[in-house]
């Protein structure tokens, strides 16, 4: 799959710099011999080896990374290889000499060595000075997959996170209550404790025109009650303007009188959330959610965000907040890819799009991506602004046997209603709704992975909590709702996909990158993450559900991970796998049960929720 190319310009101008100015992701040796000092800075050699189910041999790889790029060698002069089992016993030493690398990397050939094998190398490059060379050791092992340190995919990851219903704290979440007064539903604590225990990145919350009506003041009181709970989560989120009025007959006098006001109103809110109140965490806003299945046309959108963009800039806070454009389905995306970029490039700082599939494509769910990558990438890179996805989600069947499943809708007095997220059915024929399922979290985990691998800069899943909208029955959440719950019952029950997503934000977050990597092993998928502080979190799963195991090289030597799992009970929950150590070569090896996600991280703490 190809993938994303907008973070190479935010990238510091060195890599070679940065390698060596934070935590060494894989600089498996340092000069250990030189003949006469280096004359400019220092060189670490950078050494891993591959080998996947495909290769008939595995293949070893060394570059030399220095603070001065110039003085990175095109050849070394020669390069003694040694190759042992893993318990240590030689078995054999090769001398190599004259190896190119004068596309930056030196790759030999080791022949049949199979995994887990060690690699010991000595490697003698020139210096500057005549006559003079630095030998260079290293040491690795044999493995699927390799961090690439050097190479940042997404220099500013704003996190994993999700949408959360400014609309919880009314009573039309409680149907119970006959939708009178603003009660929120019953056990709403409970509720806010498991939204900041995920810890969520990237937040998504809707304000609608119609909560500025006077009647709807409960409205209103419950979108700021939720954007103070998304800055208590630590969460950063984007306020989305919900939709658009549309003048009667598209009258463009009436339309700019509307468009005036509901951007001065949006205007007046923004300013009172972060100036006034101190909301902080509003730090990106949208206009009109899927605008490209809207009657909404181009041209008018971009006069809706300059419009908004005068008067923020007017109130002094244009700077602390993004314009991200689009929220983009598949409808004719390309059409609005090329005007974002060619007509509002001056005014938005992002684009984003919406995701989703049933569960039993998920070919589907890769093809949405490679759609998107395909038209992203065909726009010049100077016009290219960073991508993220501001919803998604899996579908269920919605028919069974040829007849509509109906859900049992509380908000309509326990109407049967056609179904809209769906159920999963499984090989006896049983049916559970979709996003009750491991399936979905497990699809969710293989999206989350995939979508940062290509480039995309942040997730906000549709959605966190239980909640009602409108008087429609969709419940896509991480976290369920009880209306009658028995005796013991948690009334907001946590389910798969929620475990999954807690996994992911408490071992990443705002602000941290994701690395490349190398190598490739049938259906196994890993994604690398490096924190500003140098924390270190590695995603691993296969995408079949198969159970096995993965190597991962080019890791810093000595370091301790972590290991949390995702699923490897079938319980859908988190649970902990105890600690794996890279060792002298800088590589680790791990289980992955049948259906999980398997995260190694180096950061502390986070006990994962039981409930």
């Amino acid at each position: 799959m190809s993938k994303l190319t907008l973070t190479s310009r935010n990238v510091s101008p060195s890599l070679l710099t940065l390698f060596l100015a934070v935590v060494s992701l894989g600089a498996a040796g340092t000069a250990s011999a030189q003949t006469t000092p280096l004359n400019v800075g220092q060189l670490t050699l950078d050494t891993y080896a591959l080998r996947g189910p495909q290769d008939q041999s595995a293949k070893l790889y060394l570059s030399v990374v220095a603070r001065d790029a110039q003085q990175v060698p095109q050849q070394f002069a020669n390069v003694r290889v040694e190759v042992a089992p893993p318990n240590g016993q030689p078995l054999s030493t090769t001398n190599y000499t004259n190896v190119d690398a004068s596309d930056g990397q030196a790759i030999i050939d080791l022949g049949d060595v199979p995994l887990s094998d060690v690699v010991s190398v000595h490697a003698e490059v020139a210096t500057h000075e005549a006559g003079n060379a630095a030998v260079l050791n290293g040491q690795t092992a044999v493995t699927e997959f390799a961090i690439n340190p050097q190479h940042v995919v997404v220099p500013d990851f704003e996190g994993y996170g999700a949408q959360m219903n400014g609309y919880v704290y009314t009573a039309q979440n409680d149907p119970t209550r006959g939708f009178v007064g603003n009660e929120p539903p019953e056990d709403i604590g409970n509720l806010e404790a498991k939204v900041k225990d995920m810890k969520p990145g990237l937040c998504r919350i809707f304000l609608s025109p119609a909560a500025y009506l006077p009647a709807n003041q409960n409205l209103m009181d419950s979108f700021y009650k939720t954007v103070e709970l998304a800055q208590q989560a630590g969460s950063n989120v984007n306020i989305t303007w919900w939709f658009l009025d549309r003048a009667p007959k598209d009258d463009p006098t009436v339309q700019q009188q509307l468009m005036e006001q509901d951007m001065q109103e949006f205007a007046a809110t923004l300013v009172d959330l972060v100036t006034n109140r101190g909301l902080t965490a509003v730090q990106q806003i949208t206009i009109q959610n899927e605008v490209n299945t809207s009657w909404v046309k181009p041209q008018l959108y971009e006069q809706y965000y300059r419009l908004l963009d005068q008067k923020l800039r007017n109130a002094g806070i244009r700077d602390h907040i993004k314009f991200v454009g689009g929220d983009l389905v598949i409808n004719n995306q390309l059409t609005w890819f090329n005007y974002m970029a060619t007509h509002m490039g001056d005014i938005l700082d992002g684009w984003s799009v919406h995701i989703y599939w049933n569960y039993w494509d998920t070919a589907y769910m890769q093809s949405r991506l490679s759609g998107i990558l395909s038209i992203y990438n065909a726009i010049p890179l100077e016009e290219r602004k960073p991508l993220s996805i501001t919803e998604y989600g899996v579908r269920g069947i919605k028919t069974l046997n040829g007849t509509t499943i109906k859900d049992v809708d509380p908000y309509r007095n326990g109407a049967l209603t056609a179904t809209l997220a769906g159920y999963y059915q499984d090989a006896s024929g049983n049916i559970t709704p979709v996003n009750e399922t491991n399936t979905v979290g497990f699809e969710q985990a293989w999206f989350n992975m995939l979508s940062v691998n290509d480039g995309f800069t942040g997730m906000s899943k549709w959605d966190f909590f239980r909640a009602q909208y409108d008087f429609t029955y969709q419940d896509y959440s991480l976290i369920g709702y009880l209306f009658n719950p028995t005796l013991g019952q948690d009334r907001w029950p946590l389910r798969p996909s929620y475990y999954m997503e807690w996994l992911m934000a408490n071992t990443t977050g705002q602000h941290w990158q994701v690395l490349g990597y190398s190598g490739t092993s049938g259906a196994k998928l890993i994604t690398p993450f490096r924190s500003p502080t140098g924390e270190l979190t590695l995603f691993a799963l296969s995408s079949d559900q198969a159970a096995g195991s993965v190597s991962v090289g080019d890791l810093p030597r000595g370091t301790e991970f972590k290991v949390l799992l995702w699923n490897a009970d079938g319980s859908g929950k988190v649970t902990d796998g105890g600690r794996v150590n890279a060792g002298g070569s800088g590589t680790v090896t791990v289980s992955i049960p049948a259906g999980s996600m398997v995260a190694l991280t180096t950061v502390q703490g986070g006990v994962a929720p039981a409930n």
